[in-house]
């Protein structure tokens, strides 16, 4: 009997222990100062505001309770704006206003959304709402509960998380753009010279997509694999590499002669990620190179050249001079003729001379003088270098001889320097005639001179042609051919 009695006092103290606890929990709840807990009636009036909707609104509960709704106290626009939605979405009209924020609680659909408060002082925050219907043993709405939380800290954090980002997108982009901008072929390699990225212009060179290059090994991309494969790993060793030089071939056979330069690349934490390389087109600069190569070898031939021309001329100058002050002036002025026909070639570089400017620039002073005594005739003829030499030489003299004793050296005296190409069956080659008239009487010399031997032996040499000099009493004349191989282009 008396433990019977002990269970049934145990027993009324726990049920008079539970409802205080609930009761307890219920205070601590609504006098929380962390969530807002406004309680309404069935038409949306408050009737309950805790402290911790004084807290966040700046109301007190007297100001608020039976007198306005949570609408009320939210922005107008976002109101509207959830009714338009939510009628949308559920395809039934919704009004907007308190309707709006508990309507889907109303059809017993669980609710948590964000809207933004509006505090007594005007100042607005974000605030997450969860909205529940609260009802009767019936299961009739007698009204709704809204526990709401200060949403600010996080739309901050989300705020600042969204600059992140898009200082994030911009970096990216900037570093694309820097990229995609380098005229350079740009590419990263994992360090097992796995490609990870490319540029437009790796695309070009290689003549395969970005996805296609993506994952594919470095080296498969030029000529010599086992010399790209030694590039990665020497970067890797070495930290950096610069002017290695490599092929790359494309897609369609296409091979670009490039320079590799390359450095590695490390995460934050000092570990290697891979190499960052750059490939730049040097074909043109290759090109260049031999180009350079070749003209010092044509410029140390033709030096040597034009160096045993000069001892030959100054020693039959000499050979042929009465005098010294006769050798220096025939000297001078043959060396003058030689530096002419260089001005030509010089201003083609090295690769033709002009038939026509060659004549007009030996026979300068003489045109300059006698300007109707002379004329020149002929098709656009571009001669080879040697060949031009030895031309302006000859013509030199040619205008040295007239000058001094054939037919300028009297007004009445004419000079024709003609030229034409000549029919397929004379090889094409181009025949030249100089032809004296009206001047005095030609002699056939006793002896040859120096100016004789430079057109018919020289001249004749260096073509490996014919040449026709012949002193006929009305005027020298002189009559060249210039063979095919001698000449450069004919129009």
């Amino acid at each position: 009997m008396i433990a019977a009695d002990v269970k049934n006092v145990t027993a009324r103290k726990l049920e008079e222990t539970e409802p205080l606890k609930t009761e307890a929990l219920q205070r601590a709840i609504f006098n929380s100062a962390n969530f807002s807990s406004i309680a309404t009636d069935a038409k949306g009036i408050i009737q309950i505001f805790n402290v911790g909707a004084e807290r966040m609104l700046g109301y007190t509960a007297a100001e608020v309770m039976n007198k306005i709704t949570p609408a009320d106290i939210s922005d107008p626009r976002e109101v509207i704006a959830r009714a338009k939605a939510l009628s949308a979405e559920l395809e039934t009209l919704i009004t907007p206003g308190f309707e709006a924020l508990v309507f889907k609680a109303s059809r017993g659909i669980e609710d948590i959304y964000e809207l933004t408060y509006i505090r007594k002082d005007g100042s607005r925050f974000p605030a997450v709402v969860s909205v529940t219907a609260l009802r009767d043993a019936q299961e009739a709405i007698i009204g709704y509960l809204l526990i709401g939380t200060d949403n600010t800290a996080r739309k901050q954090v989300e705020a600042e998380q969204k600059k992140l980002d898009q200082r994030l997108r911009d970096q990216q982009f900037y570093t694309r753009s820097l990229i995609e901008s380098n005229i350079d072929a740009l590419m990263t390699t994992d360090p097992s010279g796995i490609i990870t990225d490319v540029n437009t212009q790796m695309e070009s060179l290689t003549g395969c997509t970005r996805d296609e290059l993506i994952g594919a090994p470095f080296k498969n991309f030029f000529t010599d694999p086992e010399r790209a494969e030694a590039g990665i790993k020497r970067v890797l060793s070495e930290k950096k590499v610069t002017d290695y030089e490599l092929t790359a071939r494309a897609r369609d056979g296409k091979e670009t002669v490039v320079s590799y330069n390359a450095t590695t690349f490390y995460d934050r934490g000092s570990a290697l990620q891979g190499v960052f390389a750059a490939a730049r087109d040097i074909t043109e600069r290759k090109e260049v190179e031999a180009k350079l190569h070749f003209l010092m070898r044509e410029l140390t031939h033709r030096s040597k050249n034009l160096l045993a021309v000069i001892q030959a001329m100054a020693r039959q100058t000499a050979h042929y001079s009465g005098s010294t002050e006769s050798f220096l002036e025939k000297f001078n002025a043959r060396l003058l003729a030689l530096s002419t026909s260089h001005d030509v070639l010089v201003n083609e570089q090295w690769q033709s001379a002009s038939l026509a400017d060659l004549v007009h620039l030996q026979l300068g002073p003489y045109l300059d003088r006698f300007e109707s005594q002379v004329s020149v005739e002929g098709p656009i003829v571009l001669l080879k270098p040697d060949a031009a030499q030895n031309l302006g030489f000859a013509l030199h003299e040619l205008a040295t001889n007239a000058a001094k004793y054939g037919a300028l050296s009297v007004p009445e005296g004419r000079v024709s320097i003609a030229w034409h190409r000549l029919p397929e069956a004379d090889s094409n080659g181009v025949e030249l005639n100089w032809v004296e008239s009206g001047g005095p009487a030609v002699k056939v010399p006793a002896h040859r001179g120096f100016g004789s031997m430079v057109i018919e032996r020289y001249l004749s040499r260096g073509l490996d042609t014919k040449v026709d000099l012949a002193f006929p009493a009305e005027g020298v004349s002189c009559k060249v051919l210039l063979p095919q191989e001698q000449l450069a282009v004919i129009r």
